[in-house]
């Protein structure tokens, strides 16, 4: 009974911390390859800090890029498309934003940067799930 009960807590205790590992998407853009990271998983309604990193072809961290995040939620019957813009900072090795995604369901999600010295936009996108 006792290795019953040890199992199941152990059980619940992976599952709780797989469950609180952040969301975490990784994409490549032209030269670049961009992490993305969200502080929840799933991310909720309210405020959701996202962390990029922008690492060049070799494989070394973007430090001097200007970045924004634009985030938004499709048109849905009895509600306008909401779209949204917030400039990301670059601080500890990473470039940091706050999403304030204002209610639940399917928010698109795309990473914007500009790495000198080339002028070239370069863009990334994913979806996510607001609980």
């Amino acid at each position: 009974m006792k290795k019953l009960i040890l199992t199941a807590a152990l059980m619940l205790i992976l599952a709780v911390s797989a469950f609180a590992a952040p969301l975490e998407i990784t994409k490549q853009t032209g030269d670049f390859t961009v992490v993305s990271s969200l502080d929840r998983n799933p991310p909720v309604k309210g405020k959701n800090t996202v962390s990029i990193v922008i690492r060049d072809k070799d494989g070394k961290a973007v430090q001097d890029a200007k970045a924004a995040v634009y985030y938004s939620m499709p048109a849905m019957p009895g509600m306008p498309a909401m779209d949204y813009k917030t400039m990301a900072e670059f601080k500890n090795g990473a470039y940091s934003a706050v999403l304030d995604l204002s209610m639940t369901g399917p928010w698109n999600v795309e990473v914007r940067f500009v790495a000198p010295p080339s002028k070239t936009m370069n863009r990334v996108s994913f979806s996510v799930d607001v609980r």
